[in-house]
């Protein structure tokens, strides 16, 4: 019997490829639908069942769902979005549909079922490294061989991360790599150490400079010699009222958390910097810190029966998403959150973006490395081991976390906008309060 309900695919396949390490897949037969998303989530799959017109609305991002309902004049409800988890497959048939109660099944092992392709000692701080290593130069290889873009983008925040997978993209031959880092006030210490990086690695370095005053923001694009001589200069665009910046990046990303927000935001400017010299692809470091915990979470808050910042169930969580249960990580845990910041604002402006330690065997080793010294200083010594002999300790040692937390540039740009106003607006945006780990904030 066919199936009374029709689909509308809305879907960005341009910038969230569907490749064997990153998808969310479409398969239509008579009898229904069925939505499958990758093993750790990097494509986002949203789906909204329209009762009255009976149609299955299958996009990449919750604001297309949004648009689409607006032009055709029809009303939109938060309550009807649904997203795909990672590893998941979702069934859709008639009576489900009708019921708005389909069927979810994991497609394979889940990140602590998983088993890797060879034994391995994840205690040993020097062999999980050379071993992190090995896997994100495959990752990052893999990723290459799906790009046919001469030139791709990195993020270079002057962090660890973005400094391992920068440096092992400077050792590729075949592309030529541009790197973009923002940057609000010229002596921030991450925009020194990205400079120190890019020039080590001699890599092309392009800085993004926003600027903000009483007209609005403004987004500059430089490139300076060793000796700090300004090479190059483009004003991208100037003007852009905060209120704008702030409204797009909730629209977008589908979040109001702060944190997560003033990280979209960021991203929302430096994407129209990227997509201005014809970049289509960016690199970036985005995994780490949640695998690792090196933000030192404590599990207890979050509803564990923990303090151990290192518990490895909870740095699954934060990874994976282990139960919908969790009140602030849900099902999607590192991608949820990461996508929302990053992917979607890049998919935004027509790029893509790729994230090489979102690799199952990277995430099942470093979920498992223990907290050798502390949480905070873990990933140092893991970045060590990964590059031991290579010349690299200069940029390790004493490296920030966090470019959007509060005391950054990007923060004090958006101080006005506290964790209550961000609901606030999120609320005229979509007509609902979002999610309980917010509602403190309301009080």
């Amino acid at each position: 019997m066919k199936r009374q309900f029709s689909t509308i695919d809305l879907r960005r396949g341009d910038v969230f490829p569907g490749l064997a390490y990153r998808f969310s897949s479409l398969r239509e037969t008579d009898s229904g639908v069925e939505l499958e998303r990758d093993f750790l989530g990097e494509n986002p799959l949203h789906y909204y069942m329209d009762t009255k017109k009976v149609e299955l609305i299958i996009a990449s991002n919750i604001q297309d769902i949004k648009i689409y309902l607006e032009k055709h004049q029809r009303g939109f409800s938060w309550e009807r979005v649904r997203a795909v988890s990672g590893n998941t497959k979702v069934t859709i048939d008639d009576q489900a549909f009708a019921s708005a109660s389909p069927k979810e099944e994991e497609m394979g092992p889940t990140l602590q079922d998983y088993e890797l392709r060879e034994s391995f000692d994840c205690t040993d701080l020097r062999k999980a490294g050379r071993r992190i290593r090995e896997l994100l130069q495959e990752s990052i290889e893999t990723r290459l061989q799906s790009i046919p873009d001469q030139r791709i983008g990195l993020l270079l925040s002057g962090g660890l991360d973005s400094m391992s997978v920068g440096y092992l993209l400077s050792k590729v031959g075949g592309k030529e790599v541009i790197a973009f880092t923002l940057k609000v006030d010229e002596d921030e210490k991450d925009i020194s150490k990205s400079r120190e990086i890019a020039r080590k690695f001699q890599i092309e370095l392009l800085e993004t400079k926003i600027g903000y005053d009483e007209k609005g923001a403004s987004i500059t694009l430089e490139e300076y010699s060793p000796q700090r001589e300004l090479l190059y200069s483009k004003r991208i665009a100037e003007g852009i009222t905060l209120d704008k910046v702030i409204r797009d990046s909730l629209d977008i990303s589908g979040s109001p958390k702060k944190d997560n927000l003033f990280c979209a935001a960021a991203m929302y400017l430096a994407g129209q910097a990227i997509r201005s010299e014809g970049v289509e692809t960016v690199f970036c470091g985005e995994g780490p810190n949640e695998m690792i915990n090196d933000y030192g979470y404590c599990p207890r808050d979050l509803g564990y029966p923990t303090d151990d910042k290192g518990d490895m169930y909870f740095r699954e969580a934060l990874t994976f998403g282990l139960k919908k249960t969790d009140r602030q990580l849900g099902r999607g845990g590192l991608p949820k959150h990461a996508i929302a910041r990053m992917g979607k604002m890049f998919a935004h402006h027509g790029l893509r973006l790729e994230a090489p330690y979102f690799y199952r065997d990277i995430a099942r080793i470093m979920t498992r490395v223990p907290h050798i010294t502390s949480y905070d200083t873990i990933k140092q010594h893991l970045v060590g081991a990964m590059f031991e002999g290579e010349g690299l300790e200069c940029f390790i040692q004493g490296t920030s976390k966090e470019k959007f937390q509060d005391g950054s540039g990007i923060s004090r740009m958006f101080a006005s906008y506290d964790q209550k106003k961000l609901v606030d607006e999120f609320e005229k945006l979509y007509g609902i309060e979002k999610t309980g780990y917010l509602t403190s904030a309301k009080k």
